[in-house]
């Protein structure tokens, strides 16, 4: 317990940061040089650290489950997710893992009787959970998870501690605690999963899309903001000054100094010689340009597009020269490749708390060898257009790789699962319809047969 609550508060505080840059409530780290004093207090935020995150997990959309030898749905996973809103739910724990590097799902059995599914698949911050991994099992040895937190201070007032075969329930505060343990039926396991973005060897909670180097580029790309803010606030008016003139031309009605604003726009323009007889000589500083600072942030821009496989349009850089098709995707196949590797990390995850799932559904302690070819289906990450996935699957059913009417046809089509259903039974009708055809046909010709005409006037003659 002590081991899991010290490394969910040490990683508390490099989460809390991430969140802040997520949700564009970071502070601008000002180096003191180009920002006057009494601008650093400026808000300016800049969106590019939840673009990072966000780009590679709005293609990731888990559609579903398969087993590779039945029809249908006969487990009744898709009962299990739909129980659980798992289909809004589940680009939220994608979206957390990839910010935290890791979020976990909790797998619990519910109390139908309250409302709850018979199932409770739970997804978790790892501001709120943790897990202690063993690496010889390649799974957790045992988890914790904050479930309630007081309104004001934020600290925990109720968590679940899971461990093999057990799910302890701690409730209190700092003075007092008392814990109710609960044995479950899958002995030596822990009902939690994690989902681990970008995983390896010695980081087996993996690695944040928002790295250090991330959040340096937004730092200084936020700089470089406010750095033009400053700039345009300065020279949006025309800097001018006057040489020789009279320290009375700067001088209003009432005896006292005009403001700068007022002496642009009032008298200035009225001076008249000085006591020599000479006129003042009036010009203009040149106006500075903008465009440093619009190719450093360009600059900025593509160092952060290269860190996160972001197109560097996404960012707002436009090119000169529009592209063409082969060049949009060529950009895009980065981030494309992110998404698949990200896919086959949480798909791993989602086929274990799916089958522990099940096992808590139907009280079976041992996995059927039949559920072991359960696997997770997700959509294309490369988000084809309509006409494009046409194209390929034509071919591929004119090849006789794909039969013209299976699901997986309809699939690589782009249909989402309603309208494959729809398909099916559609099909089933269109069949249906067609052997009754056939049937009647077969019986009109059969009458069309002088002898089965013969043997049928018999029977109606009762012979």
């Amino acid at each position: 317990m002590i081991e899991l609550l010290n490394q969910l508060n040490a990683k508390a505080p490099r989460n809390r940061l991430r969140r802040r840059y997520y949700d564009a409530k970071y502070t601008l780290r000002d180096l003191g040089i180009a920002i006057p004093p009494h601008l650093r207090t400026i808000e300016a935020v800049l969106g590019w650290p939840a673009k990072a995150v966000d780009a590679p997990i709005r293609r990731l959309k888990l559609e579903g489950f398969t087993l590779p030898d039945s029809e249908g749905d006969p487990l009744g996973v898709g009962e299990i997710w739909a129980a659980n809103n798992l289909d809004v739910e589940a680009s939220q724990v994608h979206t957390s893992a990839a910010l935290h590097a890791v979020a976990f799902l909790t797998i619990t059995q519910g109390r139908p009787s309250e409302g709850e599914p018979e199932v409770l698949i739970i997804g978790r911050s790892a501001e709120d959970a943790t897990g202690l991994w063993d690496a010889r099992r390649r799974a957790l040895r045992a988890g914790l998870s904050v479930t309630d937190r007081d309104a004001e201070t934020g600290e925990p007032v109720e968590m679940v501690m899971y461990l093999p075969g057990r799910n302890v329930i701690l409730r209190g505060d700092d003075r007092r605690w008392s814990a109710d343990s609960r044995d479950h039926e899958l002995s030596g396991r822990v009902l939690m999963e994690p989902l681990v973005y970008n995983p390896r060897p010695g980081r087996p909670f993996g690695s944040s899309r928002l790295s250090r180097p991330v959040m340096t580029l937004t730092d200084a790309a936020l700089r470089t903001l406010v750095r033009s803010e400053v700039t345009a606030e300065f020279f949006s008016s025309p800097q001018r000054y006057a040489l020789g003139a009279d320290e009375s031309a700067f001088v209003g009605p009432n005896g006292e100094m005009r403001g700068q604003w007022e002496s642009i726009i009032g008298r200035v323009w009225a001076i008249g010689r000085d006591e020599d007889g000479e006129i003042p000589q009036v010009g203009q500083f040149p106006q500075v340009s903008m465009q440093p600072h619009i190719e450093h942030l360009r600059m900025i821009a593509t160092l952060f597009a290269a860190e996160t496989s972001l197109p560097v349009s996404a960012l707002g850089v436009v090119q000169d020269n529009p592209s063409s098709a082969e060049a949009i995707y060529a950009a895009k196949e980065e981030l494309i490749i992110e998404a698949q590797w990200a896919a086959a990390s949480f798909g791993a995850a989602w086929r274990r708390a799916m089958l522990t799932a099940l096992q808590l559904r139907d009280g079976v302690r041992e996995l059927p060898s039949e559920w072991l070819a359960l696997q997770p289906r997700w959509r294309d990450p490369s988000i084809p257009s309509r006409a494009a996935a046409a194209d390929a699957v034509a071919k591929e059913v004119g090849a006789g790789i794909l039969p013209p009417d299976s699901e997986v046809t309809y699939e690589r089509l782009g249909f989402d699962q309603a309208t494959i259903n729809r398909l099916v039974a559609e099909r089933r009708r269109a069949q249906a319809r067609q052997q009754l055809s056939t049937l009647a046909a077969a019986a009109a010709a059969a009458r069309q047969n002088p002898v089965v005409a013969e043997l049928d006037a018999r029977r109606g003659d009762g012979g």
